[in-house]
């Protein structure tokens, strides 16, 4: 099955063939800014899973200090939305914005990693894999 996640203004585009190989939440400040919401939801999936990217990005790189690895992501230049990005520490994965999957979500997530700084108003599911910090 095809997802398609597309950003706010719906210009760029990406489509990925398959399952996720991860679909998670992410309590980390940096996902939390990079979404301006509690927490972010990431799912990756194989590079060779995506079929199709369309319009423009542009790209935010940094060396993610916490977690030791850079990142690079592509985000709408008209909207602002990040909507897929590289982790070096993942070379054969993609990240994708699972909130970009607005009209095919690949369905719940199943983990939740830097789980020690979840906000305490947040409740998930208790068979959700949790990782500390």
């Amino acid at each position: 099955m095809p997802y398609t996640a597309t950003c706010a203004c719906s210009q760029l585009k990406l489509v990925v063939e398959g399952l996720p190989r991860m679909h998670g939440v992410c309590h980390c400040s940096d996902c939390k800014r990079r979404t301006g919401s509690a927490f972010g939801i990431s799912t990756y999936f194989p590079v060779a899973a995506v079929s199709h990217i369309e319009g423009d990005s542009s790209v935010y790189a940094f060396h993610h200090v916490a977690q030791g690895h850079d990142q690079r992501r592509h985000f709408c230049p008209h909207c602002g939305s990040t909507v897929f990005w590289y982790v070096s520490v993942l070379p054969e994965l993609i990240g994708v914005a699972g909130g970009c999957f607005a009209q095919t979500p690949p369905g719940e997530p199943d983990y939740s990693v830097t789980h020690g700084k979840k906000l305490p108003w947040v409740s998930l599911p208790e068979h959700w894999q949790v990782s500390l910090p």
